[in-house]
């Protein structure tokens, strides 16, 4: 609801829209509205309308809205992240206005940043650092995932708000996830015994629509991470088959095109001591276990990249589905020049920190 204010309206100074007197002072001082400049504040454009929706303060005139749409026609999605940080208390210093508050941003692509509501700019660190899209906009997942190591190593938040074609907000969080689990690294760590058995299953194993099936009990079978019971043996799937040789035969190639992909991001999760199986009941690629399967629930999602939404809409839609069955949603991503394959998790905040438009339209 908007409040009723004696704030007089902002007039053209400096480049910007500055409002004047001492109680405009007021619009830094309780949410961090703009840059204090001599006698008031500099507000951008979409302050000037987060100022009226929020604080009460007068539009310089009837037709500003309408002129200001024909050169900043994000203005009133921008509108909404605005109102749904500062309607809450929270504190948000736009990037352009950080020298207001001694801060820097931690990567350039950040838009603002945020402070809890009870504490102070120039006394705290920050506790987020702020991005917004809209629901169609693009996903560059690699992009994002180096703002969000950026953002992460100085201690943020990587904060991510959406804003949708009924102009509604939802907040989500990126961060990076390293899964590990209990199980044997079945390239490394497997028995001579356990391995001669893998390897006189697979050389009898006949290959079936879409796998191969072997004649081993699951009690016998030095897999864990792969391969489910069935007809009294045990079943791999295709790319399954392509680790269980190349458990088998070191020396063996991986598969090529589309399937090396998958084949490596498969790999990787078995070296971490994991267990997959196919994700379709969650419209994904897998579900990852952290031990056996059936000793506890999976808690990762993952899909490979090129099976990784496109754009935020789907974006949010897998990220609310994962959140919905406990679980973490990982886009998997390649190895920089070190390392194994990275996983950046799209996370819902705690419900104490999902901003949200006041104002339903």
């Amino acid at each position: 609801m908007v409040q009723q204010s004696r704030l007089p309206p902002p007039v053209v100074g400096e480049g910007a829209y500055v409002v004047l007197g001492g109680t405009a002072n007021r619009l830094w001082e309780r949410g961090c509205f703009g840059r204090p400049v001599r006698d008031g504040v500099r507000l951008t454009v979409a302050e000037v309308l987060n100022a009226h929706r929020l604080r009460g303060l007068p539009l310089p005139d009837d037709g500003w809205l309408a002129a200001m749409l024909q050169t900043h026609p994000d203005l009133l999605f921008e509108t909404e992240v605005l109102d749904a940080l500062r309607f809450p208390g929270e504190k948000v210093v736009l990037a352009e206005n950080l020298g207001a508050a001694n801060a820097v941003l931690l990567d350039a692509r950040s838009y603002a940043l945020r402070w809890s509501r009870d504490d102070q700019p120039k006394e705290s660190e920050p506790a987020a650092e702020i991005r917004w899209f809209r629901a169609s906009d693009a996903i560059d997942w690699a992009a994002l995932a180096d703002w969000t190591h950026n953002v992460e190593v100085g201690g943020r938040i990587p904060e991510l708000l959406i804003v949708d074609d009924e102009h509604g907000v939802v907040t989500y969080r990126c961060a990076h996830h390293a899964p590990e689990g209990d199980l044997v690294d079945p390239f490394r760590e497997l028995e001579n015994e356990a391995r001669r058995t893998l390897a006189h299953a697979w050389a009898d194993a006949p290959e079936t629509a879409g796998g191969h099936w072997m004649d081993l009990r699951r009690g016998d079978w030095p897999v864990a991470g792969i391969g489910i019971d069935l007809a009294d043996g045990i079943w791999v799937s295709e790319i399954e088959s392509r680790i269980v040789s190349r458990i088998v035969n070191p020396t063996m190639p991986g598969p090529e095109g589309g399937d090396a992909v998958l084949f490596e991001i498969l790999c990787d999760l078995l070296v971490r001591g994991l267990a997959i199986r196919p994700g379709f009941k969650f419209g994904t690629r897998w579900r990852v276990y952290a031990g056996h399967v059936g000793a506890d629930h999976a808690p990762w999602l993952v899909v490979p990249p090129v099976e990784a939404p496109t754009d935020w809409g789907e974006a949010c839609l897998s990220a609310r589905l994962a959140a919905g069955v406990n679980k973490h949603w990982l886009c998997a991503l390649p190895p920089l020049t070190t390392g194994g394959w990275r996983y950046l998790a799209l996370e819902r905040p705690p419900s104490d920190a999902r901003w949200t438009n006041p104002v339903r339209h």
